[in-house]
C-alpha cells in the first residue's frame, strides 16, 4: 500500500445487516500487510535484493529526503508471524491478504531461463511448461520457499483462507537499478523522447522494459505452481498506477512535498505511457499464469483460482465536469479499462483500495499525459464545509460516503461482465486511535448500502493488520489495528481497541445473518 500518493501528491496529489442475497459465509473478512513493509526487523532475515532496499540506503536518496526509514527496521512479521496470525484470527477474519516478495524467490535472475512469447498489437502470449518450471526451481531461494510455505501453512491451519499479493511495488534490483535509472531520468525533461536501448545506461530498468514482463510471467507461474495448494485468491500487482505515478510522472516533487518519493524518481510522458502500458501487460498475462498453474482448491469452495485486480480508487470530485472526468480517465479508467472492459477480461474479482475522497479543480497541468485538474485542498484538518469529516494523518480527505460512490461507478461501468467487488483495502493513518474505530463503522455502513442496492460485493479487507514501513513516509504513519513498538527489539504487539471494533462489526454481520430478530 501506499497511502497513498493522492494527487496533492501525483501533480507536481458499514448495525451491519445482510443482504437476502448474501450470505456471510460467502464474505471475505480480512486484513492485509505486505512483505517489504512488514517482514523485516531486528529479529528476521534482510532482503537486500530489491530496489527499494536499495532506494532507501542510498546517500543521495537520503540527501534529498526521498524516505525517511529503512526496513530492517520494520515490524519483524517475518520472525512473529505465528502471532500476528493469532491476532487476526481472534479480530475474526476469515482471509489473511499477504504480498510475497519477488526479490526473496528469486534473488538471482531468471533471465538464462529462456521462453518462446510473441507480442504483438499490444497482447502478449508467452509459453511457460513443467520443464520451464524444473529450471526455475533450480534458481530460486529454498530457504525463502520453506519459510513462506511455513506461513502460508499456518494461515491455513487457522481456518483462513490465504489471498497472496505477487508484487507490491518492490522489484528484484536485477529486475531495476533504480539509481541507475534514478540518474539516467535525472537529465531528461517531462516532455522529451526517451529511447529505450538506452535506458539506465543499459542497467536493468524495471517496468520500462518488456523484459520484466516476461521474467514477471516466470515468476508468477513459479509461485502459482508452488503455493496453489495454499492459496486460491491471487492479486497480480498492488496500486500499479501509484508505481505509473509516483515513480515516472511525480519525479522528485513529491519529496518537496513531503511525501518522499518513489524509485526511480523520474518526471517523464513518455515512460509513464510506457510503464502503464508494462504493467497492464504484467497483469494479464499473471492472470493466465496463475489459472494454467494453480489447479488445487486450497480452501475447498471449488474454485482453485480466482484473480483479482488490486486498484486504488478515490472519490473523485469536482464542481468541474471536465476536471472531474479528466481525473477519473487518468488515474482509473486508463488502466482498468484495458484488463476490464474487454472480450476476455482477465481479472475475476475488481479489488478496490478505497481511503478518501479527492477533490479536483480544472486546470491544464499537461495536457499531454491527460493531465487537466490540479487538487482542491481541505481548508483545514478539521471539520468544514467543503471537507465535512476533516482530514486524516495523511492529509487525506476522510469521506466514508466516498466507498459507495466508488462502488456504484465501478459496478456501473463494468456491469456487463459481472464481476464482483472486493475491498481489499481501507484504512487510516491515526496515531491515537481516535477515530479508526468509527472509521471503519462508518465506511462498512456505506459497504452495506451497496449491498442492498444489489452489487455483488464479497469482502472488506482492513489495511493493515499492524504498523509497518509506510514506503517512503516511513513508521509515523501507522494504520495499524495493531500497534508495534518499534523502540523494543523484539517489537512488541499491542492490540488497539480500533481492532475489536471491528471485531464486533464482524459479529454484527454475522448475527444479523443468523438470527436477525434478536441482534441489537
Amino acid at each position: 500500500m501506499t497511502k497513498k500518493l493522492k494527487l496533492s501528491a501525483i501533480i507536481i496529489t458499514f448495525i451491519f445487516g445482510c443482504s437476502e442475497k448474501q450470505k456471510v459465509s460467502e464474505f471475505l473478512w480480512g486484513v492485509a500487510i505486505s512483505g517489504f513493509q512488514a517482514d523485516m526487523g531486528p529479529m528476521s532475515e534482510k532482503d537486500e535484493n530489491s530496489d527499494w532496499w536499495i532506494w532507501t540506503h542510498n546517500e543521495e536518496n537520503i540527501r534529498k529526503g526521498y524516505f525517511k526509514d529503512v526496513p530492517e527496521k520494520s515490524s519483524d512479521f517475518w520472525t512473529h508471524y505465528k502471532q500476528d496470525i493469532n491476532i487476526a484470527k481472534s479480530i475474526g477474519v476469515n482471509t489473511f491478504r499477504y504480498g510475497i516478495e519477488w526479490s526473496r524467490i528469486f534473488p538471482r535472475p531468471t533471465t538464462g531461463v529462456k521462453i518462446k512469447y510473441e507480442y504483438k498489437n499490444d497482447k502478449l502470449i508467452v509459453n511457460i511448461d513443467e520443464e520451464i518450471l524444473k529450471e526455475l526451481d533450480k534458481i530460486a531461494d529454498q530457504n525463502s520457499i520453506r519459510k513462506y510455505r511455513e506461513i502460508l501453512s499456518y494461515i491455513r491451519e487457522n481456518g483462513l483462507k490465504v489471498f497472496i499479493t505477487l508484487n507490491h511495488f518492490s522489484l528484484p534490483v536485477w529486475i531495476h537499478d533504480s539509481i541507475s535509472c534514478r540518474d539516467w531520468f535525472s537529465e531528461i525533461k517531462i516532455e522529451d523522447d526517451i529511447n529505450l536501448s538506452e535506458a539506465c545506461f543499459g542497467k536493468p530498468s524495471g517496468w520500462l522494459s518488456l523484459e520484466s514482463v516476461l521474467e514477471f510471467a516466470k515468476y508468477v507461474a513459479f509461485v502459482a505452481r508452488k503455493f496453489g495448494d495454499l492459496a486460491d485468491l491471487w492479486g497480480p500487482i498492488n496500486e500499479p498506477i501509484v508505481v505509473a505515478t509516483g515513480g515516472y510522472l511525480l519525479g522528485g516533487i513529491s519529496s518537496a512535498l513531503g511525501f518522499g518519493a518513489f524509485p526511480p524518481a523520474a518526471s517523464n510522458k513518455k515512460a509513464f505511457d510506457i510503464v502503464l502500458k508494462n504493467l497492464i501487460l504484467a497483469h494479464s498475462i499473471a492472470y493466465e499464469m496463475v489459472h494454467l498453474f494453480d489447479r488445487k482448491d486450497a480452501d475447498g469452495d471449488g474454485k482453485s483460482s480466482e484473480v483479482s485486480v488490486i486498484y486504488n480508487i478515490s472519490d473523485i470530485y469536482s464542481e468541474d465536469k471536465n476536471a472531474q472526468e479528466s481525473a477519473w480517465e487518468l488515474l482509473v479508467w486508463r488502466y482498468l479499462d484495458q484488463i476490464l472492459k474487454t472480450d476476455n477480461p482477465k481479472a475475476d474479482i475488481i479489488g478496490i483500495n478505497y481511503y478518501n475522497r479527492y477533490q479536483v479543480i480544472y486546470a491544464p497541468v499537461l495536457p499531454s499525459v491527460g493531465l487537466f485538474f490540479l487538487p482542491r485542498p481541505c481548508p483545514t484538518s478539521e471539520p468544514s464545509e467543503i471537507c465535512p469529516y476533516g482530514i486524516s494523518e495523511m492529509g487525506y480527505e476522510i469521506y466514508p460516503p466516498g466507498i459507495y460512490n466508488v462502488i456504484k461507478v465501478v459496478s456501473e461501468r463494468y456491469k456487463e461482465f459481472g464481476l464482483p467487488i472486493l475491498i481489499t483495502e481501507n484504512g487510516i493513518a491515526d496515531s491515537k486511535d481516535k477515530i479508526r474505530g468509527w472509521f471503519i463503522k462508518e465506511h462498512l455502513k456505506f459497504v452495506k448500502k451497496a449491498i442492498d442496492d444489489g452489487i455483488k460485493i464479497i469482502g472488506y479487507f482492513y489495511w493493515s493488520l499492524m504498523d509497518n514501513l509506510e514506503w517512503a513516509l516511513g513508521f509515523d504513519k501507522k494504520f495499524g489495528l495493531v500497534e508495534i513498538d518499534f523502540s523494543s527489539p523484539e517489537r512488541k504487539r499491542k492490540i488497539r481497541q480500533s481492532a475489536y471494533a471491528f471485531s464486533e462489526e464482524i459479529r454484527n454481520w454475522e448475527c444479523k445473518w443468523k438470527n436477525p430478530k434478536n441482534c441489537n
